[in-house]
């Protein structure tokens, strides 16, 4: 496992995302970090997401299920935003590799 880099260990962290204002707000952080070239997207194997994640952060606008992925421009450390907004039961934003382990499908 991969330690984060300077660059993006502010992202290191896990954001429980019980609501929609919390969600708005990390989807702003990771837009900021993609505006400063902090983190790029990544294409997951399987897209859920009806909004691209441009979209998404300059419109804030989501499906049921939010699913993006990012990696360090530096490091590689990779991280998803997660949600599903449908049956509110929330999400999360964290280093893939520390995802918890109950919201995966």
């Amino acid at each position: 496992y991969r330690m984060s880099c300077k660059y993006c260990q502010d992202l290191c962290v896990k954001y429980v995302i019980r609501e929609p204002r919390q969600l708005s707000r990390a989807i702003r952080i990771a837009h900021n970090a993609l505006k400063e070239e902090i983190i790029s997207e990544v294409t997951a194997t399987k897209n859920c997401n009806q909004f691209t994640f441009t979209e998404c952060a300059e419109q804030m606008i989501w499906g049921d299920i939010v699913d993006y992925h990012f990696a360090c421009n530096h490091c590689g450390t990779t991280f998803v935003l997660g949600a599903e907004t449908y049956h509110g039961s929330g999400g999360y934003w964290s280093p893939e590799s520390e995802k918890p382990a109950e919201i995966i499908n």
